[in-house]
């Protein structure tokens, strides 16, 4: 068994979240400049167990993909073929972003860290996660 990723892919800045090896508990990991995202997520695909990847597919109202979205669909495709003992997901990304705001103000997060988008960031793909493992 090994981690399950979870990516929130955006135009500027990618939150990255995980799993323990023992896909018990759920843990942001890092935020990724989207400049750099492909060579950095190789590193980590690469040097780390990790049996599932799971992005948050960003669309429309009425569905269709947002440019974001059909970026993600092209990563996606090319990670399959470089990594095929690795499954590939997608989940529905919608209100991450402010359900991450909710859920850090919950949690008792200063302002300032609230603030802070690398951290909603990273609490977005936290979220898609949690999403992702309740509906299996």
């Amino acid at each position: 068994m090994g981690r399950i990723l979870s990516i929130d892919y955006g135009e500027k800045r990618t939150g990255v979240a995980w799993t323990d090896a023992l896909q018990i508990s759920i843990n942001p990991l890092t935020t990724i400049d989207t400049s750099k995202f492909e060579s950095e997520i190789k590193k980590l695909l690469d040097t780390t167990k990790v049996s599932e990847v799971v992005y948050g597919l960003p669309c429309h109202k009425d569905g269709v993909l947002t440019k974001v979205g059909k970026k993600v669909v092209e990563i996606i495709n090319k990670q399959k073929g470089e990594y095929p003992h690795i499954l590939f997901h997608t989940i529905d990304e919608s209100f991450t972003s402010q359900r991450a705001r909710q859920m850090m103000l919950h949690l008792g997060a200063k302002k300032k860290k609230r603030e802070q988008k690398s951290n909603i960031d990273q609490m977005s793909a936290v979220i898609i996660l949690k999403d992702f493992i309740d509906r299996q």
